[in-house]
């Protein structure tokens, strides 16, 4: 018998703190990270939040072999007209490999869609006031309450957008599907990962990675439990396979994979044990896993463990 696609041995609890965030206590995060390599430079986007200005800006940085960041983008819910805004996901558009970004946006009341700024050549051109929406929540459906959190991939000329849907009770992973990053078409079987076993309140895709040793797609997704302590936030990792990005199969329905340094398997989770929006920088044999991570006081820094590949 053979073994494939293995997960890396993180420990989120020894994980270098990349960013902490503002201030102490619950609503002081920094992280939902999306990190992205676009004409050969690494870009890294990092969401901050406070509880007072909810989601305020995304600081798009330049990400160095290093480890260094080098400020490239700012972009405030002022200057795009919102309340607040969520994680961004960053792709290169695969018919004339323009910097392209996708932002979640509150437009006041909970009215989360998805916007896109029009195509650049590079983070510092990207432009708030090209925002306009491409995905909104469609009645009767099971994203009918908000769209948001999206994380794309590019395969050959299409793309494949996985994103948070609610339906009013919580969120569940959802996809869409385009050939121009520009009108999005619903994939019929959403949402893709269900509310189930401990992830049975909230569930939503972080990071779609191909394994290194087999012809299947790792699915980093994160949930938490109808009577998980902050169940809205407080999100512990699990994994999923999927041989076409269409079809998943959850190969941790036992318990999530990666917690925070307060974490239990289980559900009813009392603590912090958040561990969400996971991604992934491949470097050869290593890859570098950027996580979103609660500390001792309730707030969440941004986290970086380097590992290696797994099954190489």
């Amino acid at each position: 018998m053979s073994t494939y696609a293995t997960l890396p041995d993180i420990d989120v609890a020894t994980a270098e703190t990349l960013l902490e965030p503002s201030g102490e206590g619950q609503g002081n995060w920094v992280g939902a990270p999306c990190i992205h390599r676009h004409d050969g430079v690494a870009y890294l986007a990092v969401r901050w939040r406070d509880p007072d200005r909810r989601g305020h800006e995304v600081t798009v940085y330049e990400y160095g072999d290093d480890g260094s960041l080098t400020q490239q983008a700012n972009l405030t819910a002022a200057d795009l007209g919102v309340v607040s805004v969520e994680r961004v996901a960053l792709a290169t558009n695969p018919h004339t490999g323009a910097l392209q970004c996708y932002v979640p946006v509150d437009r006041g009341g909970n009215d989360w869609v998805i916007q896109k700024l029009a195509d650049a050549d590079s983070p510092s051109k990207l432009d708030p006031a090209t925002a306009r929406t491409v995905l909104r929540p469609e009645p009767g459906t099971t994203d009918a309450g908000t769209v948001k959190d999206p994380v794309i991939e590019t395969v050959g000329g299409r793309y494949y957008m996985f994103y948070a849907g609610a339906d009013g009770r919580s969120e569940q992973a959802h996809l869409a599907t385009s050939v121009d990053g520009e009108t999005w078409t619903r994939h019929g079987d959403n949402p893709v990962i269900k509310r189930a076993y401990w992830h049975d309140h909230h569930v939503r895709i972080s990071a779609v990675v191909p394994a290194p040793d087999a012809p299947v797609w790792l699915v980093f997704y994160e949930g938490s439990g109808i009577s998980d302590t902050g169940r809205t936030w407080n999100l512990r990792t699990g994994v999923a396979m999927s041989p076409d990005l269409e079809r998943m199969t959850d190969t941790s329905p036992d318990g999530p994979v990666y917690s925070g340094p307060a974490a239990e398997r289980g559900t009813g989770v009392d603590t912090f044990a958040t561990c969400r929006y996971v991604d992934v920088l491949t470097r050869g044999d290593e890859w570098e896993v950027f996580a979103e991570v609660a500390r001792e006081d309730d707030s969440f820094d941004l986290r970086r463990a380097t590992v290696p590949a797994p099954g190489l």
